[in-house]
């Protein structure tokens, strides 16, 4: 994968978190709990449910990013989309 479609996916990761990250801040919050979320955590829940598919505003970035084979590969493509530690309010 060329440099420009693994930007363009992970735009499309950043898009994501933007349309579902206050919701699920929200439930978190709710449930009693802080309503802050690690790095690891926030890359499961954007690549979740086809989230990115809805969400993601790119058919062609989601239909490269949905071949590439392993889960772990996946998940390192879209980590870089999030730099900071920590996400919430």
């Amino acid at each position: 994968m060329d440099e420009q479609m693994k930007e363009r996916i992970q735009a499309m990761a950043r898009l994501t978190w933007d349309y579902i990250g206050g919701d699920y801040l929200t439930v978190t919050e709710e449930q009693g709990l802080e309503p802050v979320l690690d790095r690891e955590t926030v890359v499961e829940v954007v690549c979740d449910a086809s989230y990115m598919k809805t969400h993601g505003q790119d058919e062609e970035a989601y239909n490269v990013w949905n071949k590439i084979p392993t889960y772990k590969e996946k998940m390192d493509v879209v980590k870089g989309a999030f730099p900071f530690e920590k996400y919430g309010w």
